[in-house]
């Protein structure tokens, strides 16, 4: 299933991509503030979920396992510098969708064996949406990941 992600931009408000993200079939989306202060970051939060409800589409955050619970979104996204997804997991239960960034097939083989429900794998191209970020993969690195880690026996 493909996951929207959120950017702040000067064109469209987070709450206009997620209505158009919605509006055209999209029905996960990831809240992705970084620069948001606390305040704005729950007020956003609770208009998006709202959104995602009424399409029955899920909804996680970026970085915040203390939103997930008492916001009432469906997990969260966890960067190479979040906590640990085996700590979220202790935090959040066995409910909870819990995904990780990965960049390398070796991120992904690193958490085998932990309850992880997806990885984000990237970036696909360059980004002007991150400071720093990983080398991009494009085609070829996805399909080497892929080779690699079904040599591995993960599927």
């Amino acid at each position: 299933m493909l996951q929207f992600i959120t950017h702040p931009s000067s064109r469209y408000s987070i709450l206009e991509e997620v209505d158009m993200a919605l509006s055209g079939g999209c029905r996960w989306i990831q809240l992705r503030l970084k620069d948001a202060a606390d305040d704005e970051l729950r007020a956003v939060a609770v208009d998006v979920i709202e959104r995602c409800r009424q399409v029955d589409a899920i909804v996680v955050v970026d970085d915040h396992v203390e939103l997930v619970e008492p916001l009432g979104f469906d997990g969260v996204h966890l960067g190479n510098n979040d906590m640990p997804p085996a700590e979220a997991r202790e935090v959040l239960g066995a409910g909870p969708i819990i995904g990780v960034t990965a960049h390398t097939a070796d991120d992904i083989l690193r958490y085998r064996g932990l309850d992880i429900d997806y990885f984000g794998i990237g970036p696909f191209k360059p980004t002007s949406t991150k400071a720093r970020h990983a080398e991009p993969l494009g085609l070829d690195g996805y399909r080497d990941i892929v080779a690699t880690i079904r040599g591995a026996g993960v599927d």
